[in-house]
């Protein structure tokens, strides 16, 4: 049985929702006065609103907080009867129903005070009774034509003038009359100050629409729409007919500015397509000027590499200078270059003369030759030859040595082919050094026969420096090759690093 007690129970406690605690209550109570209200502010606020629902809710608040006051109150003269439980007797009644109680009587106390606070005490007497009794006594003293005592069933007067003369003072200075009048006229100034600040500010609308000033337009119709009372019908219609113009004027400048705004967007698109266009004209116009370029670059590179390539043309009779170098055991030629050269030498194709790599913007890091003998070159005409010698016995490497034009010397070994090249030419002594002997320079079989190979042979044997004095200048002989000698006539450029 006490089992399906407590069962019943446990159903009966989810769907019976039980009372706070008062624990809970007085928590809540203190909340609510941490938060203090102004009763006469709510009063103000409940004259003021328009809705019978939130006037109950301001009601209700005030009512609440009085509940609240009388609750703490009562817990702190009676915490003992709140706090303890007593056995084996029921409590009257609970502090939630006390709440609920209290609750309903101060709604009602504040509907009666909130009431109260709307009567107004008449700051003067009510003086019509007065004015009644003064017009019987008029009445009294033409029947009886008394001057000093009145007597009637009940009424009776005695110095009648003296009463008289502080009923009339009473009657010309507090009537109710009079100060009926004064207020009317005060009222109707008010109203007429009101009216005109209206019609002011109604004209102060009208001008800043029409001078395009929205904002402060904006500004002051809000104000004037919270202020205006509903009986002004005429300053109704105005203020209406402002804010259409003002909606009017508004879209105008909306319509206005999104046309400014697409006229400076299309006038910017414009641009930048004139801008897109002009760029690309300049890059097509750039890129034609490159491939121009190049192409010329191409075809000059091409006419170049053409005239280069004639340069190897054979002579016609080089079968008859073979002869001539194969009879005196020439098997190759010889130039000497210093070791930091040979990179260049590698990269562009060959061996150039000093005149075409400066018209080539080709770097020689330490060129061998002097500026003496440039200077020479230049003025015989062999500036566009490189030179190379029949042996390696060759005083001008010394002489370059020792001035610092070269630091570490390579003998390059080229093939005796270059020989018959048809602008290759021969020269009996050092080419460039006609100014002390003249040597003897030409391109045809009878200036190789020139050549003292005797003295080429006897150097190798005993070096040019043992040689006989007028026997040295021959042995300076020289193989002059027009502009270039490929790198595939230099036959050890691949052993040298």
């Amino acid at each position: 049985m006490n089992f399906l007690k407590k069962i019943w129970q446990k159903i009966r406690g989810i769907f019976i929702k039980r009372p706070p605690s008062t624990d809970k209550i007085i928590s809540e109570v203190k909340t609510l006065l941490e938060q203090p209200i102004n009763t006469n502010k709510i009063f103000t606020q409940i004259a003021e609103s328009q809705h019978e629902n939130e006037r109950a809710s301001l009601i209700s608040l005030i009512a609440k907080h009085k509940t609240a006051e009388s609750i703490i109150e009562f817990v702190e003269q009676d915490e003992q009867t709140l706090t303890a439980k007593k056995k084996g007797r029921k409590r009257l009644y609970e502090l939630y129903e006390l709440r609920t109680e209290l609750q309903i009587l101060e709604e009602k106390r504040a509907a009666l005070d909130y009431t109260k606070s709307k009567i107004f005490f008449a700051e003067y007497p009510d003086t019509q009774s007065i004015e009644r009794g003064v017009d019987s006594l008029r009445t009294l003293l033409k029947k009886n034509k008394s001057e000093n005592n009145v007597k009637l069933s009940k009424i009776s007067i005695s110095e009648f003038d003296k009463s008289f003369q502080q009923l009339e003072k009473l009657l010309n200075d507090k009537s109710t009359l009079s100060r009926h009048t004064t207020r009317e006229i005060l009222k109707q100034k008010q109203e007429e100050i009101y009216k005109n600040k209206i019609k002011q500010n109604l004209s102060n609308i009208e001008n800043l629409i029409s001078q395009n000033k929205l904002v402060e337009a904006k500004t002051l119709i809000n104000l004037i729409s919270y202020s205006i009372k509903p009986n002004l019908q005429k300053e109704l219609a105005r203020l209406s007919k402002a804010k259409e113009k003002y909606k009017e004027k508004e879209l105008y400048n909306y319509k206005r500015q999104e046309e400014e705004l697409l006229k400076k967007q299309t006038k910017q698109a414009e641009f930048i397509k004139e801008q897109e266009e002009k760029r690309f004209a300049e890059l097509k116009l750039k890129k034609e000027q490159e491939a121009n370029q190049k192409k010329a670059e191409v075809e000059r590179q091409n006419e170049k590499e053409n005239r280069l390539k004639v340069l190897l043309n054979k002579k016609a009779n080089w079968r008859d200078f073979q002869k001539v170098l194969q009879e005196n055991s020439i098997t190759a030629f010889y130039h000497f270059t210093d070791e930091s050269n040979l990179k260049s030498i590698k990269e562009n194709g060959g061996l150039f003369s000093w005149f075409y790599c400066d018209m080539n913007n080709i770097s020689i890091p330490m060129p061998g030759g002097s500026l003496s003998s440039r200077q020479n070159d230049s003025i015989n005409g062999k500036k566009d030859f490189v030179r190379i010698s029949f042996n390696k016995e060759n005083p001008m490497l010394f002489i370059a040595l020792k001035d610092d034009r070269i630091t570490k010397a390579v003998w390059l070994i080229i093939d005796i082919e270059v020989a018959y090249f048809e602008n290759t030419e021969f020269s009996d002594k050092n080419a460039a050094a006609f100014a002390s002997y003249k040597p003897i320079i030409g391109k045809e079989i009878s200036n190789l026969e020139n050549i003292r190979f005797e003295i080429l042979k006897k150097a190798q044997r005993v070096k040019h420096y043992n040689l006989a004095d007028d026997e040295k200048p021959f042995n300076q002989a020289e193989v002059l090759v027009k502009t270039w000698i490929p790198l595939k006539y230099i036959t050890n450029i691949n052993a040298l690093t």
